[in-house]
C-alpha cells in the first residue's frame, strides 16, 4: 500500500495509459479523482474497479483545452476528498498533419491540450499544496515524440517537448516547497495484447499496465530523492536512433539490428 492515505487526481483515465495508473494507484491504497472527455462508458467502468478496490473515487467530465474545466477538475477533486496528493497530467493527443497543410487551430489545440492544460493543473496543485504545506507528487505522460522527429507529428512532437521543458521548470520552482514533479515518455504500446514489432529492442510494444508501474514508483517516496527528471518507458525504441525511412518501414535489419 504505497500511496495509502494520499488523493491522486488523474486526467483522461477512461481508457489506456491513464485508466491503468488510476486503478494501479488505488491498489496501492489511494483515494482517486479523474477526468474523462468522451468515453463514459469507461468512465464508469473505471469507476466501479475503483470502488471495488476499496477507494473513493471522484471523476468528470472535462475539457482540457477549457482552463474552466481545468479548474473545476482540481477543485471538484479536493472539495469532494478533502485534498490532493498526486497529480497526473495524462490526458493528450492533438491533431496532425503534413507541416504545410497544419492549421493554425491544430496548431493552438494540440499545444493547449499537451502543454497549457498540464500547465494550469500543476499550478493550481501546487497552490494547494503549498497552502497545505504538504509536499506532493506531479506526473507529466510525454512521449518519445519529444525526442525524435517523425512525419506528420510536429505538433504533437514539439508539443511534448515543451511538456519535458515545462517539467524540469515545474521540478525546479516547486522543490523548495517538498513538490516533486517527473515525466514519463512512453514508446508504442496497446490497450490490450502486445504486439511483435522489429522496430523495439525488446521486440514487442508495451501495455499501460508497464507505464502505471512507472508512475507509480515516480509519484511514491520510492523516489523521494527523483524529480525533473523524463524516464523513457519504450522498449528501447529510441536506441538506437531511429531513422525517418526505418520507422515507417518498420525494420532495424539494415542497421544491423537483431535478437
Amino acid at each position: 500500500m504505497r500511496l495509502e492515505g494520499k488523493t491522486a487526481l488523474v486526467t483522461g483515465a477512461s481508457h489506456g495509459i491513464g485508466r491503468a495508473i488510476a486503478l494501479t494507484f488505488a491498489r496501492e491504497g489511494a483515494d482517486i479523482a479523474f477526468t474523462w472527455r468522451s468515453r463514459e462508458e469507461g468512465a464508469l467502468a473505471t469507476a466501479r474497479e475503483i470502488e471495488a478496490l476499496g477507494q473513493e473515487v471522484v471523476f468528470s467530465q472535462a475539457e482540457m483545452t477549457n482552463p474552466d474545466d481545468c479548474a473545476r477538475a482540481v477543485d471538484t477533486a479536493i472539495e469532494q476528498l478533502g485534498k490532493v496528493d498526486i497529480l497526473v497530467n495524462n490526458a493528450g493527443g492533438g491533431r496532425g498533419d503534413r507541416l504545410i497543410d497544419l492549421t493554425p487551430d491544430d496548431w493552438r489545440y494540440t499545444l493547449d491540450l499537451c502543454v497549457t492544460a498540464p500547465f494550469l493543473l500543476g499550478q493550481r496543485v501546487a497552490r494547494h499544496l503549498v497552502e497545505r504545506g504538504a509536499g506532493g507528487a506531479m506526473l507529466n505522460i510525454s512521449s518519445v515524440h519529444s525526442a525524435n522527429a517523425w512525419p506528420n507529428d510536429t505538433a504533437y512532437g514539439v508539443a511534448k517537448a515543451g511538456l519535458n521543458r515545462l517539467t524540469e521548470s515545474m521540478a525546479l520552482e516547486w522543490a523548495r516547497f517538498g513538490i516533486r514533479v517527473n515525466c514519463i515518455a512512453p514508446g508504442r504500446y496497446q490497450r490490450e495484447e502486445t504486439h511483435a514489432s522489429p522496430l523495439i529492442p525488446l521486440r514487442r510494444t508495451g501495455r499501460p499496465d508497464e507505464i502505471a508501474s512507472a508512475a507509480l514508483f515516480l509519484c511514491s517516496d520510492e523516489s523521494s530523492y527523483v524529480t525533473g527528471r523524463t524516464l523513457f518507458v519504450d522498449g528501447g525504441l529510441l536506441i538506437p536512433p531511429l531513422t525517418t525511412a526505418e520507422y515507417m518501414g518498420g525494420t532495424r535489419e539494415a542497421r544491423g539490428f537483431s535478437g
